[in-house]
């Protein structure tokens, strides 16, 4: 048996682990999309092996140098397990190409079109637009069970839906042709089809657009996680330089889960809640310190977040039951500190360090204290960090010493009604 036969008498044994990659790959990709709010198809596939040898076949007869060993070829073919990512609006590229970074340890990309290969016929249209990815998952994002599947190379490709269906079309005749090769009016029709996908494109970018428009109305409502994606994208946009919004969007289904249900879904009520943050380069994405800027203070708000964190937590019940512990405790002081910030402030009504600094009511040791608990805070509601239980109890007894002698010291009168 010849070489290139082996190997695929060998992948054909791999076949399945492959298969299980880019479905692994895949899901990852189309949760953190969805959560992102980006529209999108996703859809995976392992090199069929008929195609594979192919393929094969036409690289090694390329090769100045034939394939000497089995674990050559593998080096040499980057597909065999193979993401593609369709998405609705060609405009999300950008976004899209953030998530990759973040979800997957990234070889190399590349963006299309791309010059560097004489076309074989004198096209009038700039044929194919995407970006391609060599990754490998990261072990910290998988099951134990998982980790042997971050050792296999996936090629992610990312374009619109036009794009796709047209690029399929043009490879499989073109590269991979059954009835010999093209005529000069078969690549003239390939080439016509692709400036109608191009104008589709641009339909879909003007789709897109006419969108963002319609949600920008005060009187408008969101329906879905991709509106209020699509409202905060533009609104970032709008009003701050790329250099100064380094920060990932985060889970906006979560948000939108919350703003539906405290019954604050109109456009209305997001203006003022966005004014109101300062984006701090923290590790909090937009979308928590949105879901900060909306809950701060309030204890209805607090419980209905948790409550959706809760649905999907895997945490045990005595955490659990710490975490809320320390809420109970940071929820009214956080309320003071708010009320004392909005009488020093009317264009606050969260506190901030600085803002509490300006009053001349806290010393240095309350100060941090403040800082370190808020700190905790953040990492609790949001995941970012989970403490020992102990620690847990011990921030909620820090908070609770501390709201005591804050009341006395900013709201005696209240205190003493108490």
């Amino acid at each position: 048996m010849d070489l290139i036969n082996q190997f695929i008498d060998n992948y054909k044994k791999k076949f399945n682990y492959y298969e299980s990659v880019g479905r692994l790959a895949a899901g990852q990709l189309e949760a953190v999309l969805r959560s992102s709010g980006i529209r999108a198809m996703v859809t995976y596939r392992a090199k069929n092996p008929g195609r594979l040898k192919s393929k094969v076949l036409r690289r090694n007869a390329k090769r100045p140098v034939p394939y000497r060993n089995i674990k050559e070829i593998y080096e040499d073919i980057a597909d065999l397990c193979g993401v593609r990512v369709s998405l609705y609006f060609p405009g999300d590229r950008l976004q899209a190409d953030q998530l990759i970074r973040d979800q997957f340890h990234i070889l190399e990309s590349k963006q299309f079109p791309e010059q560097s290969k004489p076309p074989t016929y004198h096209k009038r249209f700039s044929g194919y637009w995407a970006n391609h990815y060599r990754v490998y998952l990261r072990e910290e994002l998988v099951q134990p069970s998982e980790k042997r599947y971050c050792r296999a190379r996936i090629e992610i490709q990312v374009a619109s839906v036009l794009m796709h269906a047209w690029s399929e079309v043009e490879h499989d005749l073109i590269y991979k042709p059954l009835q010999g090769t093209l005529s000069k009016e078969e690549l003239a029709i390939l080439d016509e089809l692709n400036g109608l996908v191009l104008a589709g494109e641009i339909a879909l970018e003007r789709l897109q657009a006419a969108g963002n428009e319609r949600i920008r109305s005060k009187n408008a409502v969101f329906n879905n996680q991709y509106e209020l994606a699509s409202y905060l994208y533009n609104y970032l946009s709008s009003n701050f330089r790329p250099e100064d919004i380094e920060l990932r969007m985060g889970n906006i289904e979560l948000l939108f889960r919350l703003l539906s249900s405290l019954k604050l879904l109109d456009v209305k009520y997001m203006g003022p809640i966005l004014k109101a943050v300062k984006f701090e380069k923290d590790k909090r994405n937009i979308s928590q310190q949105i879901i900060d800027q909306i809950i701060s203070g309030n204890e209805k708000r607090y419980l209905a977040y948790q409550s959706l964190k809760a649905a999907g937590s895997k945490e045990d019940e005595e955490r659990l039951k710490a975490i809320s512990a320390f809420f109970s405790q940071w929820v009214p002081l956080e309320a003071l500190l708010n009320r004392t910030t909005k009488r020093s402030s009317r264009s606050l009504s969260v506190f901030n360090i600085n803002a509490l600094k300006r009053t001349g009511l806290f010393d240095k040791d309350s100060l941090n204290q403040i800082a370190f608990l808020r700190k905790m805070r953040n990492t609790l509601i949001h995941d970012i960090e989970v403490p020992e239980i102990s620690c847990i109890r011990e921030l909620a007894e820090q908070a609770r010493a501390l709201n005591e002698t804050l009341l006395k010291l900013l709201e005696p009168e209240k205190d003493e009604a108490d």
